[in-house]
């Protein structure tokens, strides 16, 4: 294991992850969060998935939510106090990938492609986030002695890139974090897990871990609320919560390549508006070039496929009451984080008054990532928590009447 490469300051235990899990969760239901209120009933697994930064710091638990054996959703909590937020995201829906399937396809292309090599170990990675790959540590007469492969479509993924683009290449979450910015995050999250002290939750810990029902804890916590707002982009309300990926009225697409996150990204905003498009027609409007990805401002490239009905603008100081304000105006929004772009089509804001002084501020994001053969069954939906994600630019739309 790699929790040694952790420093103690920073290190979230399993059992406290859980306790933020399923906490988060609970205030979530209570506050009609759409897509998890539905979770109620919901068992979550004391058994996180690990996952890794490519530094071999541990970085995520991922909790699973299900009823009846069937997931729900998947709650990704921090691992390591430098993120700053306890819980990063709400991921509607089953996995989209296997890591043991993708563990013997990636093997397999190992060995096909170097001959006498050891494999030392492997290791579940956060390699761009949110995108999850196998690192793979090999010995012998190589060029490389540690090799990353995306989690979902196996392809190779480079250990350096152009990082002005947005694309497929590997970089180190913490790492980016100067020594600033992660002091400012564990006091940001000791503040939420000193909350749960002062309020001896330990008696509901104790409940929590034994039942492990979301629902169970409602009475526990007598969670209130003083504000609680939430907008979508949508049509229509027959959408329930177990359909994550089948029927949402903003369309999610996956990516058709794993280097296409903005041109996929546009796709799904360029359907919201009726433009209808193929990712590979949509490509070399974006200054696409194969293996590099786009560069962050795409702006022109949604004007000219909307013939200029659409005005299109790139703001590279993202903040989150520019991303409310344009959900308010019924406009969805690239989201641009290092190396990777989605669609933001919702927010939600909440205050839970008691017991806690919480706030959480989230997005609905629309990730083209990952990859799969199947492309309906590609991409996630999931909100994600502001604070938990270093926004890098937004592209913005509005038709032009």
């Amino acid at each position: 294991m790699e929790k040694e490469n952790q420093h103690k300051e920073s290190f979230v235990s399993k059992d406290e992850a859980y306790l933020h899990a399923v906490s988060s969760t609970a205030r979530n239901i209570a506050a009609g969060t759409p897509h998890v209120q539905g979770w109620a009933i919901s068992k979550v697994s004391s058994k996180p998935t690990e996952i890794y930064d490519i530094n071999g710091s541990l970085l995520f638990y991922d909790f699973e939510a299900a009823i009846s054996g069937e997931q729900t959703g998947t709650i990704r909590t921090s691992a390591n106090k430098y993120i700053g937020s306890p819980v990063v995201s709400f991921i509607l829906g089953e996995r989209r990938w296997n890591t043991s399937v993708a563990q013997k396809e990636i093997l397999k292309k190992i060995r096909k492609r170097y001959k006498n090599v050891k494999i030392i170990k492997t290791l579940l990675v956060c390699y761009s986030y949110p995108k999850i790959g196998l690192l793979i540590e090999i010995s012998g007469k190589v060029e490389a002695k540690k090799l990353i492969f995306d989690i979902a479509d196996y392809s190779s993924i480079p250990l350096a890139g152009k990082k002005k683009r947005e694309g497929a290449y590997a970089w180190s979450l913490l790492d980016s974090l100067d020594d600033q910015k992660k002091k400012a995050n564990v006091r940001k999250f000791n503040k939420t897990s000193g909350l749960l002290e002062k309020l001896k939750i330990k008696s509901t810990a104790s409940a929590i871990l034994s039942k492990r029902v979301v629902g169970d804890i409602f009475d526990l916590e007598k969670i209130r609320f003083s504000i609680q707002i939430t907008k979508e982009l949508q049509f229509c309300t027959h959408y329930n919560y177990y359909e994550a990926t089948s029927h949402h009225c903003f369309v999610l697409h996956a990516q058709q390549v794993n280097d296409y996150c903005a041109v996929a990204t546009c796709q799904m905003i360029l359907c919201y508006y009726r433009y209808y498009y193929s990712q590979n027609e949509i490509a070399p409007a974006l200054g696409y070039s194969p293996g590099g990805g786009c560069p962050p401002d795409q702006s022109p490239g949604y004007e000219s496929l909307s013939n200029n009905h659409i005005n299109s603008s790139f703001d590279n100081t993202a903040t989150w009451q520019e991303a409310r304000d344009q959900i308010n105006l019924l406009q969805p929004f690239k989201s641009g984080i290092p190396g990777h772009a989605r669609v933001c089509a919702g927010y939600s804001y909440i205050i839970q008054l008691f017991p806690f002084n919480i706030t959480e501020r989230k997005l609905l994001i629309y990730d083209p990532w990952p990859w799969n053969s199947n492309l309906k069954l590609g991409g996630e939906v999931y909100w994600e928590d502001w604070d938990s994600v270093n926004h890098t630019n937004f592209v913005y739309t509005e038709l032009d009447y």
